[in-house]
């Protein structure tokens, strides 16, 4: 993207914080990972697995509410599924082709994936889609899949602003 996707203002507010208004709408304690302000990267530039560890060894929650800053247009609605499915079941839950969003319970088989996949000269690989597949995660439907849009680029970013309605914000 070539900026800190953070940063950029999806309205009037930056991404970080409409991230944190979505989360603290499911009534949630909100932990930042990475970034000048968050929890800091125990292993550097090992993508969400690294942030989902380093949140892991740093904090004991019972589970987590994984969404990803460059969203500009998931829903409370849409975030409120993933964590009522997930808590029912008991086990991680994410959208059909999409693994983030994801609600993900702790337990000590998650922990002692991690643990494998973060050791030391480790060969398991740093996947998402690979810890998920290895603790069965449930994928359900998502109604507006436009919601789970995300933005890598500055073309992606441009479209979501079109949608979103974004002005001259960046």
């Amino acid at each position: 993207m070539g900026v800190d996707k953070a940063q950029l203002r999806r309205n009037q507010q930056t991404m970080l914080a409409f991230a944190q208004m979505l989360l603290s709408a499911q009534g949630l304690e909100v932990l930042v990972s990475g970034g000048a302000n968050g929890i800091p990267d125990l292993v550097p530039q090992a993508g969400p697995l690294g942030g989902i560890y380093s949140v892991l060894k740093t904090r004991q929650p019972r589970a987590l509410l994984v969404m990803p800053v460059d969203m500009p247009m998931l829903t409370p609605e849409l975030l409120g599924v993933l964590l009522e499915q997930g808590e029912k079941l008991g086990v991680p839950v994410c959208y059909e082709d999409c693994y983030l969003p994801l609600y993900l319970p702790v337990t000590e088989p998650l922990l002692d994936y991690l643990e494998a996949v973060f050791a030391e000269a480790s060969c398991k690989p740093r996947s998402l889609k690979k810890l998920l597949e290895a603790m069965n995660a449930v994928q359900v439907p998502v109604t507006d899949k436009e919601a789970l849009m995300n933005t890598n680029t500055p073309e992606e970013w441009q479209q979501a602003r079109a949608r979103f309605g974004g002005g001259h914000d960046q």
